[in-house]
């Protein structure tokens, strides 16, 4: 097997922040024990959701769970962020009317019921001896006002604007049971926009395998099972999944991966459209090549004699079905198109080898993926196969993450838990070496506190001390030191990729002060001062808790520098590619989002963001991002595909690892017949002392926005709007932004 060597640890050591090193930061928290009060449901059995779902600027949340608190009971329950950690809760439930009747009972002059000699109720009857009945009108509990659904626990449940309207959506990971009275499902929650929401009835999430066997998902690898992302760049996104369970289809119990395409916001349907391996180079057809089925004869003496089927070379084009593993949309080949990594354990069988599997599928840019697991091999050795790369990076009990670990632009794998042929628990990074178009993996060992079982505990990745490094708040099992058992560790940054600082933990539930909970851990900015808490429920000396614990961890919070300058075109085929340069002033290349809109009411954006502040609705998964590319490319680039004509203001921003975002850098683009024209549109700006004006021939809203993204003045275009105090400030008018230093 491959190892690091001398010229990879100069090539990372190259990749530090070659900025202003930063000194070691102890990441230290303080929790709010008095939320629960304000939220007034309680509950554990769940995860927090965290997203801006009102768009006020304020993080909120969803959770379900159950509250022993209130009788064993369960709500939807939306927590309103009011900032500076105040908090409302909205449980309040809808009823509906429903009548029955009641027979009348016989009653003494004080109105108590008249009874026999044997204690019975005595009833009213008439003259022909028949009960006398009344109705009585009745209610009964239908759901929450708010409509958002009950659930159970849900480490995988992500935000995402699945219909492109500009609100952002949950995709909750329920995983029923647990006293809220509903089934193991992905559950899409459309956003309404006005504090309330809809569950969407989509036939094909209702049709997916599901185990219903209490809490399990995946056979317990539960943040491994879900990924979001737009494999075919039509702006819409797309889902991957994976479990282990009954499938209602085939009537069976079996593995189950399924990549879902969004019918443009209207639903999903189930995309097979994966070319597999030759039959020739492929180690386990089962499932992804059609076998004839087997033949049965009965002997002379009435013995059945089974003949199996042969296989043969016509393709199912479905992906290869695994469990207990994990799926990742990532752009593996640096071209702008998201591949597909899958790993899990695969069903095998006397002729096929089945066990743990890495797949690699590459996308062909036509709507379809190849099965391109045979070019992983020769980055790991010469005369290494397919089952050589199973071998060398599949594994158990793992969670893998995609995440730019050297900071050079290209995304790269995160593995952490157990390897098939590995001693110990494991932490190490697949580097993405490749340039644009190839494929060029290097195995390196990690600094963080390898750990197993984490995809049905806690894994959080983000920037937690401002230095633009992720660092790692994790539960699972650990030999790390000696140790061997369930440990929570905090994997701290130091001022650079592979410098880290960590703090190990038994059961005591807290790190540095954040209450952790053992899978009702999320995290968010929940009081506004731009760093990132830990949230979470649970059980604790109160019973029930809502606990948030906020980041108090000195450092100054700085949002990244936008880019200074988009331009667009449009390709043989329709599509528009949208380019940058890449922002420099950052620890590495940092990551970008990009959202085109018309005005004739398209819109499409990669993850959800504010395109006016460029805040971020929610926190997506690092994979979901646009990569700069580093190496890979002269300049960072997104495809929308097939746009129709219209004036597009198109806009790109920067963002970092604690998720704060620059404003949107934009560009006005006419597309007809297919073909793009930029039109350059560059704000005129006076500044005279803390007054400034900006120019235009409309009469357009100002907004000035500080260094975290506050808006902190507004005016309008032709008037003098004066800025508070000296700094650096974003200025926007229309569809411009400037930046500017008072």
């Amino acid at each position: 097997m491959k190892k690091s060597t001398l010229l990879s640890a100069v090539l990372l050591a190259a990749a530090l922040w070659t900025a202003e090193a930063l000194q070691a930061q102890s990441i230290s928290f303080v929790q709010d024990r008095d939320a629960r009060d304000a939220i007034g449901w309680p509950s554990h059995r769940a995860v927090p959701v965290m997203g801006d779902w009102n768009g006020d600027g304020i993080m909120d949340a969803y959770y379900g769970g159950t509250s022993c608190t209130n009788g064993w009971q369960v709500r939807g329950v939306l927590v309103k962020g009011l900032g500076n950690g105040k908090y409302a809760g909205d449980v309040e439930l809808v009823y509906e009317d429903y009548e029955t009747q009641e027979r009348v009972p016989e009653t003494d002059e004080e109105g108590n019921p008249l009874r026999d000699d044997y204690g019975e109720i005595i009833y009213k009857t008439d003259e022909t001896g028949e009960f006398i009945w009344e109705t009585v009108t009745r209610q009964r509990v239908v759901g929450m006002k708010n409509g958002l659904p009950y659930s159970a626990f849900g480490l995988a449940s992500q935000t995402l604007d699945f219909n492109q309207d500009g609100l952002v959506d949950l995709l909750i990971q329920n995983i029923g049971g647990n006293d809220t009275g509903t089934s193991q499902a992905l559950v899409l929650v459309k956003n309404n926009g006005d504090d309330t929401f809809t569950v969407v009835n989509d036939s094909v999430l209702a049709s997916l395998t599901m185990n219903n066997a209490g809490e399990v998902w995946n056979e317990g690898n539960e943040w491994g099972a879900v990924a979001v992302g737009d494999y075919d760049n039509d702006g819409f996104p797309d889902i991957l999944y994976q479990t282990w369970g009954w499938n209602r289809a085939d009537d069976q119990w079996r593995r189950d991966v399924a990549l879902l395409h969004n019918q443009k916001g209207k639903g999903f349907e189930i995309a097979n459209v994966f070319r597999p391996l030759p039959p020739s180079v492929e180690p386990n057809r089962i499932g992804i090549y059609v076998k004839e089925p087997d033949t049965v004869e009965i002997d002379e003496d009435g013995v059945e004699i089974i003949t199996p089927g042969e296989w043969t070379e016509r393709p199912t084009y479905g992906i290869k079905r695994m469990s207990n593993g994990n799926v990742n949309f990532i752009d593996f080949n640096n071209d702008g198109w998201q591949d597909i990594v899958v790993t899990g354990w695969a069903d095998g069988d006397d002729t096929e080898k089945g066990g743990y599997e890495f797949r690699y599928y590459e996308n062909t840019r036509d709507g379809w993926f190849q099965d391109a697991t045979d070019k992983l091999a020769a980055s790991i050795g010469e005369g290494t196969d397919v089952v050589g790369v199973w071998e060398t990076w599949g594994g158990t009990d793992n969670v893998i993450t995609v995440i730019d670990y050297d900071q050079d632009g290209r995304q790269d794998l995160l593995l952490m838990g157990s390897a098939v042929n590995r001693s110990g628990k494991q932490a190490y990074v697949l580097l993405n070496q490749g340039g644009q178009g190839e494929v060029a993996i290097e195995e390196v060992p990690s600094a963080l506190v390898p750990q197993s079982g984490l995809g049905s505990r806690t894994f959080i990745l983000a920037d937690f001390n401002g230095d633009d490094v992720c660092d790692m708040f994790t539960r699972g099992w650990t030999d790390y030191e000696g140790r061997n058992d369930w440990t929570e560790a905090i994997s701290i940054s130091t001022g650079g990729v592979d410098k880290y600082d960590y703090i190990l933990h038994g059961h005591e539930g807290n790190f540095n002060g954040a209450y952790v909970s053992e899978r009702t851990t999320s995290f968010g900015d929940l009081n506004g001062d731009g760093k990132l808490d830990i949230v979470a429920t649970g059980w604790t000396d109160k019973t029930d808790d809502f606990i948030p614990s906020y980041n108090t961890t000195d450092y100054e919070v700085t949002v990244p520098p936008a880019p200074e300058s988009v331009s667009a075109k449009t390709d043989a085929e329709g599509n528009l590619i949208i380019t940058w340069d890449d922002v420099s002033g950052t620890a590495g290349d940092p990551f970008y989002n990009v959202y085109v809109k018309s005005d004739n009411g398209v819109f499409r954006q990669v993850v959800p963001a504010n395109i006016a502040t460029g805040a971020q609705l929610g926190y997506s998964r690092f994979g979901a991002y646009v990569p700069s590319l580093g190496a890979a490319a002269e300049s960072s680039s997104k495809i929308f595909t097939k746009l129709p004509d219209g004036s597009y203001t198109v806009g790109v921003q920067t963002v970092n690892y604690s998720y704060k975002a620059s404003p949107f850098t934009t560009t006005v683009v006419d597309i007809s017949n297919g073909i793009a024209h930029v039109r350059y549109e560059k704000m005129k700006l006076f500044q005279n002392g803390s007054e400034l004006t900006v120019q235009s021939a409309d009469m357009l809203l100002v907004q000035v926005f500080d260094a975290i993204g506050k808006c902190v003045a507004t005016g309008v275009s032709g008037k003098p709007v004066t800025i508070p105090s000296n700094g650096i400030y974003i200025i926007r008018c229309g569809a411009e932004t400037m930046k500017i230093r008072n």
